[in-house]
């Protein structure tokens, strides 16, 4: 299931309890960005995932005040127990928000449970995510995803 929240484009997949989501605008602005979060916490309060993939392609760099509303509220919303790994796709060229990413993790490791990976590209997190188990769905998500980009780009 695809799914556009705001400024986030999101892959939804309940069966195999895999949540994907990407941000999909230029600029970051407080408010847009704090309902982008908040309806990706909400999908995650409400539904059964234990594999979440979070592609920082296209995040413009967050300022001080995303990163602290993030630290101070939204984090604790989506450390639900049902979570049990996380892939953080961090592109090569922009160190600054892996460092973000690296010092909301320092902040909030004594609610996180979940396993977390780095990786450099999607397909190496939804291997680590999904295809050890199941290659097909992997392949099937993986091919769902392109066709939606591809979409989006023309």
């Amino acid at each position: 299931m695809l799914l556009t929240f705001c400024d986030i484009r999101a892959q939804f997949a309940p069966e195999l309890g895999l949540f994907r989501f990407q941000w999909n605008a230029t600029l970051v602005g407080r408010p847009r960005f704090q309902r982008s979060m908040n309806c990706v916490a909400q999908l995650v309060e409400q539904g059964d995932i234990s594999a979440v993939m979070l592609d920082l392609h296209d995040l413009p760099s967050l300022g001080l005040d995303e990163q602290l509303w993030l630290a101070a509220n939204w984090l604790g919303r989506v450390s639900v127990r049902a979570i049990e790994q996380v892939a953080l796709i961090i592109p090569d060229n922009n160190s600054y928000n892996q460092m973000v990413v690296e010092s909301l993790i320092r902040a909030g490791r004594h609610f996180m449970h979940y396993e977390i990976q780095f990786f450099a590209n999607a397909a190496g997190a939804l291997d680590w995510l999904v295809g050890e188990q199941n290659p097909a769905a992997q392949q099937a998500l993986e091919q769902q995803w392109l066709l939606w980009s591809e979409t989006l780009a023309s």
